[in-house]
């Protein structure tokens, strides 16, 4: 137990110490670092993604689960997904997705991207992780069952895996929403022209809803799993660029208490 808790406190510490070097040592001009915001939202990030993990870990599910499934029992807004099932969208969906995420790799085009690459960097990071905290949280609250669990066209041997039961919400979703915000939110504090501002924008925000529409007809998720994704991976990729833009008044409030909170946990 005290090798578990020197393994915390030194991981805790490394990320700090990490910060603040990068702080130190890259000037910042569109964007900047705190030590005591960096380390709230790591320390956040990582105490909801820990928590997670450690969240269900004893999940089953049974034949008779899946038998005993009433499509009647979903709301009518929802309920046109069980309708649908396609492995190859599915896989399109997965292939969409990596290309979202990797997209804001191409903001190395902007002029002067390489005085800022190590905060943005950290950034994205931050964005990536707040995003899988979350919605790997919810799904291993919420527990709802997938779409395709009430098709009869699918077999019971993909109903038992245990993902059947993580639904709500898209992950899928969230991120490519997390990623289309955080580029778009980043792109227009370096471009001056509204124009490309507009490409960008509708651009990375029409490929995400791709890759959400593509979860609903692939049978993967129901219509609110996809909304919630779509506002959840929003607001962080948007919130992330915001609080560490020096346009911007929007701030991470009570940072120093939740450090505080956050280094208790450490211990």
């Amino acid at each position: 137990m005290k090798n578990r808790n020197f393994i915390k406190q030194n991981y805790f510490l490394t990320i700090v110490l990490f910060i603040f070097l990068v702080s130190q040592t890259f000037g910042q001009n569109k964007f900047n670092l705190s030590l005591e915001r960096e380390a709230s939202i790591l320390g956040i990030g990582s105490v909801l993604t820990i928590s997670s993990l450690l969240i269900n870990q004893n999940l089953t599910i049974s034949q008779d689960e899946i038998l005993s499934l009433d499509r009647n029992q979903i709301n009518s807004f929802d309920r046109s997904a069980i309708n649908y099932y396609s492995k190859n969208l599915s896989l399109v969906s997965d292939a969409l997705l990596i290309s979202s995420i990797i997209s804001p790799i191409s903001l190395i085009l902007l002029d002067n991207f390489k005085n800022e690459y190590a905060t943005i960097g950290l950034m994205y990071f931050e964005t990536m992780m707040l995003n899988y905290a979350v919605t790997n949280l919810t799904k291993n609250i919420s527990l709802r069952y997938r779409p395709f669990a009430y098709n009869p066209q699918v077999s019971m041997q993909e109903k038992l895996d245990l993902d059947t039961k993580k639904s709500f919400f898209s992950g899928h979703t969230s991120t490519a929403f997390a990623s289309a915000f955080f580029l778009s939110t980043v792109y227009s504090e370096f471009s001056s022209d509204e124009k490309s501002k507009n490409y960008v924008w509708v651009g990375s925000i029409s490929l995400a809803t791709t890759v959400g529409l593509l979860r609903y007809f692939s049978g993967k998720h129901f219509p609110t799993d996809i909304i919630a994704g779509a506002v959840v991976g929003s607001l962080i990729g948007y919130s992330i660029p915001k609080i560490h833009s020096n346009n911007s008044n929007l701030s991470l409030s009570s940072s120093s208490s939740t450090l505080i909170n956050v280094r208790y946990y450490f211990k």
